[in-house]
C-alpha cells in the first residue's frame, strides 16, 4: 500500500531516486546544497512503499501568489500506477488552500502529456518566460 505523506525526503533516499532516474548525471550537487533544497521547499509530498521512497513533489513558493513545482519524481517500477497524480493532486490542493495565483512547472522530456491530463497547460510560445540553466560566479 503506497502512504503519501507531508514530509520531507531523507537526504539519502532523494538522492537515490534522483541517481535511479538519471538526474543525478545532469545536475551536479553537493549533499550541502540539496539538503538546503530539502529544507528551503515551501512543501513536499513523498510517497513510501512501506519504508520505501517511491516518489516525491515539492513546492516553491511565496505562499500568497506564486508556487512552482519541482522534483516530480516516480521510481520507475512505480510509475503508471497514479502515484504522480496522487503527488501532484495534493501540491495542487495545498496551491488552492492558500490561493495561490499562478503554479508553475517545467516539465522533464516526454512528460507534457501527463501535465496536461493533471490540469496544466502549454505556455505560448510568444508569453514571456525564460530560464538560466547554469549561472557563472565569475
Amino acid at each position: 500500500m503506497i502512504n503519501y505523506k507531508w514530509v520531507k525526503p531523507p537526504l539519502s533516499k532523494y538522492k537515490k531516486l534522483l541517481e535511479i532516474i538519471g538526474w543525478s548525471s545532469i545536475i551536479s550537487i553537493t549533499d550541502e546544497k540539496l539538503r538546503l533544497a530539502i529544507d528551503s521547499s515551501w512543501g513536499w509530498v513523498s510517497a513510501f512503499d512501506n519504508d520505501r521512497l517511491i516518489g516525491i513533489g515539492r513546492l516553491i513558493s511565496d505562499g500568497a501568489l506564486y508556487a512552482l513545482v519541482c522534483d516530480m519524481i516516480v521510481h520507475p517500477e512505480y510509475q503508471k500506477r497514479g502515484i504522480g497524480s496522487s503527488i501532484l493532486n495534493m501540491l495542487k490542493d495545498k496551491c488552492v488552500e492558500h490561493d495561490i495565483q499562478r503554479v508553475w512547472l517545467f516539465s522533464a522530456k516526454g512528460q507534457i502529456d501527463f501535465y496536461l491530463h493533471n490540469g496544466f497547460e502549454v505556455r505560448p510560445h510568444d508569453a514571456p518566460g525564460m530560464q538560466m540553466a547554469l549561472f557563472n560566479k565569475d
